[in-house]
């Protein structure tokens, strides 16, 4: 899951599962079809199964021969409580309120293998599914490994750096880099606030290099950290301070209706959700292939 495309892939993907489970008879075929694993229990994981959770929920009555309680929509997490970066007060709470909409959540897991048919997780269970959406593990660029050479492997696969680093820490590069020593105040959580702070640094911090000047170390502070959990809940932590349900989802989508460009851009989104809390979900499949040009 990093880009539209993924989603819109995925989004075509579940439409595509309920209507061939809708015809399909036997139910030894329609299993593989209605069960959904997503593996990561990190912000992307998270707020893609939540995401997933409701639209199949809402989608399946729309199929005549398909019932709510034949879907079966598992979140597999390495750690103990889902979304670490939120402290363990508010991952209980995601953590509870994703089982109270039916999410099934193996903990202390991992995926072990994957076959075209199922997934089986080390805490020996095995699922029938043809869907498997990955989130979990941070993998960093292919063109790090020619600036990095003398540098050595941190947690999580990211490269961890010493802040005499000019090449990758000083100039900012995201969360490739974690900053050692005694200012060190571990990696940046995977968020756009970051980002941005870190782009524009990264900016600086080469004009700097090209007249000579002296660059700035990247110090983060976090502002405030959101993630949706479905059912128009969600859970935030702001300043230090944790609340969580509707007011956590509201504020998460306000946020990112103010970080678009142009207003008329954010007037079009504002009414696009207005409607989402009147009407249905959209069932029709999106394609984002073009078809072979005609001869």
């Amino acid at each position: 899951m990093k880009s539209l495309d993924d989603a819109i892939f995925l989004r075509n993907r579940l439409i595509a599962n309920l209507e061939e489970a809708d015809f399909e008879c036997s139910a030894h075929l329609r299993a593989p079809l209605l069960n959904f694993v997503v593996a990561g229990g990190g912000f992307a994981g998270v707020e893609t199964i939540a995401a997933m959770n409701d639209f199949l929920r809402e989608a399946v009555r729309f199929f005549p021969h398909l019932r709510e309680d034949m879907l079966r929509i598992i979140l597999v997490n390495s750690g103990k409580i889902i979304l670490p970066e939120l402290g363990e007060k508010l991952g209980t709470y995601a953590q509870r309120k994703l089982m109270e909409q039916q999410v099934e959540i193996h903990s202390n897991c991992k995926v072990t293998a994957v076959t075209d048919r199922d997934v089986t997780l080390s805490d020996g269970t095995t699922v029938t599914t043809n869907t498997l959406v990955w989130t979990a593990g941070i993998c960093p660029n292919s063109l790090m490994d020619t600036l990095l050479l003398h540098e050595v492997e941190g947690p999580g696969h990211r490269q961890r750096v010493s802040g005499s680093s000019r090449v990758a820490w000083r100039l900012g590069l995201g969360r490739l880099c974690a900053r050692t020593g005694p200012q060190n105040r571990g990696i940046p959580p995977p968020t756009a606030q970051h980002a941005l702070r870190e782009g524009k640094l990264a900016a600086r911090n080469i004009l700097a290099t090209v007249r000579g000047d002296e660059m700035k170390p990247f110090l983060y502070s976090t502002i405030g950290l959101l993630a949706p959990i479905g059912k128009r809940t969600g859970v935030a932590n702001i300043l230090g301070v944790n609340f969580s349900g509707f007011i956590a989802w509201w504020l998460w989508r306000t946020i990112y209706l103010l970080k678009l460009p142009r207003f008329e851009k954010k007037v079009l989104v504002a009414l696009d959700w207005t409607l989402d809390l009147l009407f249905s979900k959209d069932l029709v499949q999106f394609r984002t292939t073009r078809p072979p040009p005609c001869r």
